[in-house]
């Protein structure tokens, strides 16, 4: 390990190829949507963890593959805190710089807990069971530390072919997995001239993969819903200074009033920047009661309070009917709260430096009723995590969603996560209505294909139908369970065997310089 200290900064040609492999495998995602980097970009990287000679060696190899993948990938994190802080451009470059490296860690651990396992005399089984599980057990990993940072799941840059059938079965993780085995089946075709092998493998997964994704889980319920989703474009710098309130309420109150035909109008994530309760008892009175006198529900992002605990919400509320809130259950670290807050705030305070925080919704909060169906609710990041929605299953018949990514307007992440969503759709089999500020405001059907749309970076309304369905796919009664149970299996199944041939848990077969 003191050659890994000492070394893992100075990339060498493998490294480097590793750096451009992961940058490589962004180009599977939205939007530029070319799975077959994605997954060209694996296999290379899962050849290069094959040919490593030890432990520190595959932790660099893993390390520098996840600095291309995130360095670029996740980039879109400079714009909100170089755009929208102050703490200037050194400690923005900073900031991204720990952001990235703390993200690539979980490509170096899969490196080094998939050369723990491999077992150089099997090395067929290693490229298509221990790799991929490895690298599937860190993307899970992933997405629970620190709040969940499920970003660039390699899993939904196959979104749209054969292999996403398995999301309504196993999820994105399942997906993951699939494309994984993939990519170990390349290698040792190309690597180990298994081809016949190979080629009977990948004939195998891919075809099942096509078969679910024609099955129906579900089936529609009702009529279609005609919705209005609002786009009012608003920049962020401009969003919350106290003389732009007035002309961007009238902005979204003129688009409201000419869709009242509609069975639901939906805003985008707190198109109203304020506290509802005082801008419903002032600026928005009158639009507030007229609204409870329409037939139509009507969505609006705003910040809510508890004042007699001193709590603040991100919610989701209907005008037409006031009791019908939703307040975002899973919130951003560092951006909607501080872990340790209660350490943070006293020293805050002690330093005169301004200290706010989101509080979480409850978990089990009730479903809204909105055109006449029960509807599952979610703001933004929270369209990340399928495991969480599908407790919303299977009484919500559709899925409504907002955003506001003006933070991170004309970068990559507004279509990263239109993705999200996409893949959400697929694996819970309900279509979904998303509202953003600035875009991308879409319908999403239950293939997790976009049924309309409007451009992003322009105020819009985007008219379209919805439909309810009913019924559950695999994927949320058992989310992801069944995909942890393989993982798991294989590890301890490995482990087992080098136990009972050796009495120990080390590696035999790990090669050493």
């Amino acid at each position: 390990m003191r050659n890994l200290a000492r070394n893992w900064l100075l990339p060498d040609r493998w490294a480097l190829l590793a750096l451009l492999l992961g940058m490589m495998a962004v180009f599977g995602f939205a939007p530029f949507n070319f799975s077959p980097a994605t997954l060209v970009a694996v296999a290379g990287l899962f050849w290069l963890w094959g040919r490593s000679q030890n432990l520190a060696e595959a932790f660099k190899l893993g390390l520098w593959f996840g600095l291309g993948q995130f360095g670029l990938g996740v980039s879109w994190v400079f714009s909100s805190i170089y755009f929208h802080s102050d703490i200037g451009l050194p400690g923005s470059i900073i900031l991204v710089i720990l952001f990235v490296v703390t993200l690539a860690l979980f490509p170096a651990i899969a490196a080094v807990t998939a050369r723990y396992f491999f077992n150089a005399k099997l090395p067929g089984w290693g490229l298509m069971t221990v790799f991929p599980a490895a690298w599937v057990l860190l993307e899970w990993v992933r997405s629970l530390v620190f709040g969940g940072v499920p970003f660039l799941l390699i899993g939904t840059s196959h979104l749209g072919t054969w292999l996403d059938g398995y999301a309504t079965v196993l999820g994105v993780l399942g997906v993951s997995f699939s494309l994984a085995i993939t990519a170990g089946v390349m290698v040792w075709f190309f690597q180990y001239k298994q081809k016949l092998t190979g080629a009977l493998i990948i004939a195998f997964i891919w075809p099942i993969g096509g078969v679910l994704q024609k099955t129906q889980w579900v089936e529609p319920v009702g009529e279609p819903i005609q919705v209005a989703l609002l786009q009012g474009n608003v920049p962020q710098e401009i969003k919350w200074r106290s003389e732009q309130f007035i002309p961007m309420m009238r902005q979204y109150i003129a688009m409201t009033r000419g869709n009242l035909d509609a069975d639901l109008i939906v805003w985008p994530e707190t198109a109203i920047p304020g506290y509802f309760d005082q801008v419903a008892n002032g600026p928005l009175k009158q639009f507030v009661q007229d609204a409870q006198l329409q037939g139509t529900d009507i969505l609006v992002g705003a910040v809510t309070r508890d004042s007699s605990a001193d709590k603040y919400y991100n919610s989701m509320i209907n005008l037409r009917d006031l009791s019908q809130e939703y307040r975002k259950r899973h919130l951003v670290m560092f951006g909607e709260y501080y872990p340790f807050s209660e350490l943070i705030e006293p020293l805050a305070q002690a330093f005169n430096f301004p200290f706010s925080q989101f509080s979480g919704g409850d978990k089990n909060q009730p479903l809204l009723t909105l055109a006449g169906h029960k509807v599952g609710v979610s703001v933004c990041f929270e369209m990340m995590f399928g495991s969480e929605l599908a407790r919303d299953l299977p009484q919500a018949q559709y899925f409504v969603t907002s955003s506001n990514d003006a933070w991170f307007a004309h970068t990559l992440e507004p279509a990263q996560l239109l993705q999200e969503a996409q893949m959400r759709a697929r694996e819970l089999g309900r279509e979904i209505a998303r509202a953003t500020n600035t875009g991308h405001t879409a319908i999403i059907g239950v293939d997790g294909q976009i049924k309309a749309q409007i451009p992003a970076y322009q105020p819009g309304v985007l008219r379209g139908e919805i439909q309810p369905y009913e019924g559950m796919t695999p994927y949320a009664r058992w989310t992801n369970w069944p995909v942890l149970i393989i993982l798991f299996s294989i590890f301890g199944f490995i482990l087992a065997k080098r136990y009972a041939y050796t009495g120990k848990l080390s590696n035999p077969f790990n090669r050493k310089k």
